[in-house]
């Protein structure tokens, strides 16, 4: 028995451990679910994000798996799948930047895989999950002739893919694999002399086809790459077109399930479409050359859809092929304004209910995006905005009442012509103001508004309007607040950024604050067609065009904002052209810019010859801007480029002009407004690659300061703000990012105490400057920004992996002592490695990806700065520096303190009245 009782006692004793042990990992779960919670109501409350994919160059519809979606690949080398029915992003797959990750071809979803070939030498080749965008295999083809690779051709059919390889003058080199593995199946030579490094050869496969020959007699020329016993096929442009036709002549593929080819003439603005096959047809019908073609089945039967544009509406026209008579059931006109110009990109007309009906997924040439289906647009998506190039935060206007207020004291009316107040005026504007307040507070009649209600100014001026313009010649204004886009603006024949390398420039001319005179914006940029200037004002709160579109006859070379105002507020634009000529617009700020001339100065920098240059408008008169060139240099155009030139932020304010050192003297800071930084890359004297950095008075033409970094490339990023200079660079000799930063002083003595010239100035500064290891690649860094200039600051550096990190400037200070035992106040020992805190990642998990750029704003609270980041993805939020010093937590017991107040005042007044009733005893004794 006693046996039998200890097992039982140990039995239960285990039992009981076990119990405790389950109550331990409960209690210890809770806690750790506890702190994944933390801070989770301010996810979202100060700050939004939103995905794009961006241009779309390949487009599918899937059909195989049980949720449907579009399957695209874009520009910005991203694989994306789109839902059918409301457009979101259901997976995303970003590739390597630039031409590594370039997409060449994308195939395969009709058989269930989806496969990519991206890159160059080597070309990655990869097999895709259609369900949830998972990498299932992946191998690499090393390309055996690099020099062509800008020729090489990718065809998908039928889980095979064809590398086809033009040599020119003698034919085209046809290798096939196994899409899914890389196992190599065969190797052919086509024989195809007709291809040339000189003509415009297409793949409409099976077939290659070349265009030879001037604007009055052209050939074509065609084989089939996957036949053995094909031959080289002609025709002539005038058997296409008939004779008279007028080049020249374009070649390209039409997209779409059957292999067609359209040829265009530019001379006579039209198009014709050819059947390829053993023997070529002609469709016997002319196209205007702004339309778009595609080929669907439908019903067995294969349909020309071709897409034009006008009037905001969008009209299909749908040809059988092998009648080439309009399907009037499969023609549809949609009329709408969220899609420019577009073309079908993928189309599928399935039976639904006995009927044919088609879905059209569709991309513009401003990069916006929509589905069609019965004869509707079902949604679209504004891709533009993942292509920004420039924005500027507006302060939006005051409300209605408000403005009212403004107009009651506006001096221009209110003084009569002898110069005296209009009282009597005055008096019946503020009582009509009176009579529509009581009006609207007792009848509750809705008053007119020219304005959205919650678009006006608030309190602390963190609510604003973002204006943005993209490359794909769209501007468009943002609320900042949750994101919403508020207006848009489509600018056509602008250059762009990444094709043409020609920047655009928006300027804020007269901002919110000027009423009853509208805000205005300028957007500088190059048309397409001519190269020249043109200059597009628009009103930055409601999106309506001011002047519009203003065509210059002359190229811009340099631009900037005269600090100057005209009569009505406006501030100037003055241009210099390629020919060194100064204009400013609107034409009346000629005098205002002529009447500040002697203290006017612009610089060039060319990053194609390495020359910069000052000029000066000292010799202007009123009516005519005369430039004149004070200084020059040159920066080595043959062995070094400039990249970067990076001037300070113009609404930048300096709060204190100098550093206390540790015995309680002062190191004033150099703080020159006309310094820029010039970062210029290339190959030094001993063929390593050389970074330089330049320091220059863009006023007087003196060199500040210059160093070199040898074994060192870029990309470089650079920040430029009060005495300070962070920039970025690669190490080739350490391999790894680094940090360096340059901090310039005056000394313990400022050369004037007034006013700063560069002119009169002669002292160089002294040049603090330390370099750090940074453990992360980074995109692009911006400093914040604040109103006064009180808060310290801190830079924004975007990471590769998606993260914004806060980097505090104290981390970066080039003053760090390297000895542990010099001690100074606000400064930290040096330590070469820069740590990447997470909690100092202001985007926490929402990845932003491809960050072209940061802007930083400053708002009403000297505490807050607004960051708006842009690329690939948008994110927006605020950033606090030195924390949020004037506005008390959102956590604040106001209970608490409500209560505390009125005991204070009650026991003041019980105080109060005893103390008076001690006097009146104390006074009758």
């Amino acid at each position: 028995m006693a046996p039998f009782m200890w097992a039982f006692r140990g039995n239960l004793h285990r039992l009981f451990n076990d119990i405790q042990l389950v109550q331990y990992l409960f209690i210890l779960f809770g806690l750790f679910h506890l702190s994944l919670g933390l801070y989770e109501d301010q996810v979202g409350k100060f700050d939004w994000r939103q995905n794009y994919v961006g241009q779309i160059k390949f487009a599918d519809f899937d059909t195989v798996s049980t949720a449907k979606k579009i399957i695209v690949a874009t520009e910005e080398n991203v694989i994306a799948a789109l839902n059918l029915k409301s457009g979101k992003i259901l997976w995303r797959r970003v590739l390597e930047r630039g031409y590594a990750g370039k997409i060449h071809a994308l195939g395969g979803v009709a058989s269930g895989d989806l496969i990519s070939v991206s890159g160059s030498v080597p070309a990655i080749v990869r097999v895709w999950d259609l369900t949830a965008g998972h990498i299932i295999n992946e191998w690499t083809f090393a390309e055996q002739n690099p020099e062509g690779i800008e020729d090489v051709k990718w065809h998908i059919k039928d889980g095979t893919l064809h590398h086809i390889l033009p040599i020119y003058g003698s034919g085209v080199e046809v290798i096939s694999y196994d899409s899914k593995t890389g196992e190599k199946l065969k190797t052919r030579i086509v024989p195809a002399p007709f291809v040339s490094s000189k003509e415009k050869c297409v793949l409409a496969a099976p077939y290659i086809a070349c265009l030879e020959g001037d604007e009055k007699l052209s050939v074509l020329f065609m084989i089939n790459l996957f036949d053995n016993n094909s031959s080289t096929q002609s025709i002539t442009i005038n058997n296409i077109f008939g004779a008279g036709a007028q080049g020249p002549f374009h070649l390209e593929t039409v997209r779409g399930d059957e292999t067609l080819l359209a040829i265009s003439a530019d001379g006579d603005h039209r198009k014709r479409v050819l059947i390829i096959s053993e023997t070529p047809v002609v469709i016997p019908k002319d196209i205007d050359q702004d339309t778009s073609l595609y080929v669907t089945v439908a019903d067995n039967e294969k349909i020309l859809l071709q897409t034009s544009y006008k009037d905001q509406a969008t009209s299909i026209k749908a040809i059988k092929l092998s009648t080439f008579e309009e399907v009037e059931e499969l023609s549809t006109k949609i009329t709408h304004n969220s899609i420019y110009s577009p073309n079908i990109m993928a189309s599928i007309c399935p039976k639904i209910n006995k009927a044919v009906s088609c879905r059209h997924f569709i991309s513009s040439k401003d990069h916006s995006i929509g589905f069609i289906q019965y004869n509707r647009l079902i949604w679209s998506r504004e891709e533009a905005l993942a292509s920004i190039s420039v924005v500027e935060f507006m302060e939006l206007p005051m409300s209605d009442r408000d403005q009212t207020i403004e107009t009651e004291f506006d001096q221009k009316e209110n003084i009569d012509i002898d110069g005296s107040w209009d009282i009597i005026g005055m008096m019946i504007r503020r009582m009509t103001a009176q009579f529509h307040q009581l009006v609207s507070l007792f009848l509750t009649i809705p008053q007119q508004s020219n304005q959205r209600e919650d678009l006006v100014r608030d309190k602390f001026g963190l609510h604003k309007m973002i204006v943005a313009a993209t490359t794909a010649g769209k501007i468009f204004g943002i609320e900042s607040t949750k994101g919403e886009i508020i207006w848009q603006i489509r600018v056509d024949n602008i250059a762009s950024t990444k094709k043409n390398n020609k920047p655009m420039i928006l300027y804020v001319q007269r901002g919110s604050r000027h009423y009853p005179n509208p805000p205005q914006c300028a957007l500088l940029a190059s048309d397409t067609n001519t190269g020249d200037g043109i200059i597009y004002t628009f009103n930055p709160i409601s999106g309506q065009p001011l002047e519009g579109l203003i065509k210059l006859n002359y190229k811009i070379k340099q631009s900037m904002l005269l600090p100057d105002v005209t009569d009505d507020f406006l501030k100037g634009i003055l241009i210099l052209d390629s020919k060194d000529k100064a204009h400013a617009y609107p034409e009346s700020a000629t005098q205002v810019a002529a009447a500040s001339g002697k203290n006017t100065y612009i610089f060039t920098a060319d990053k194609e010859t390495g020359i910069l240059s000052g000029f000066s408008l000292a010799y202007s008169t009123p009516e005519t801007l005369i430039t004149n060139k004070v200084w020059e240099i040159v920066l080595s155009p043959k062995t070094q480029k400039i990249t970067n030139v990076v001037s300070k932020n113009p609404i930048e304010h300096v709060h204190s002009q100098g550093r206390v050192l540790g015995d309680r003297s002062v190191l004033y800071k150099y703080v020159n407004p006309n310094l820029v930084a010039i970062v210029t890359e290339g190959v030094g004297s001993s063929l390593k690659n050389t970074l330089n950095l330049y320091l220059l008075d863009v006023v007087s033409g003196t060199m500040i300061f210059s160093l070199v970094h040898k074994r060192v490339k870029g990309p470089v990023n650079l920040v430029h703000s009060e005495n300070w200079i962070v920039y970025s660079y690669f190490n080739d000799k350490s391999r790894r990012t680094e940090i360096a930063a340059l901090e310039l002083y005056e000394g313990k003595v400022q050369s004037n105490t007034t006013v700063f010239s560069s002119l009169t100035t002669t002292r160089l500064p002294m040049v603090e400057r330390q370099a750090f290891i940074f453990p992360a690649t980074i995109e692009t860094m911006r400093e914040t920004i604040t109103e006064k200039g009180i808060s310290s600051k801190h830079i924004l550096v975007a990471l590769a992996n998606g993260g914004i990190l806060e980097l505090p400037w104290m981390l970066v200070d080039p003053r760090r002592p390297t000895n542990p035992e010099l001690r100074e106040e606000g400064v930290i020992p040096y330590m070469p490695e820069i740590p990447i805190q997470m909690d100092a990642i202001i985007n926490y998990n929402q990845s932003i990806f491809r960050i072209s750029g940061i802007y930083t704003s400053p708002s009403g609270l000297e505490s807050t700065s607004l960051v708006f980041a842009y690329g690939l993805d948008l994110f927006y939020t605020r950033a606090a520096p030195s924390k949020t010093f004037d506005v008390l937590k959102e956590d604040f017991d106001y209970y608490l303190i409500v209560i505390v107040l009125a005991a204070l005042l009650i026991s003041s007044y019980v105080t109060k009245k005893l103390a008076s009733q001690k006097a009146l005893k104390q006074a009758w004794k």
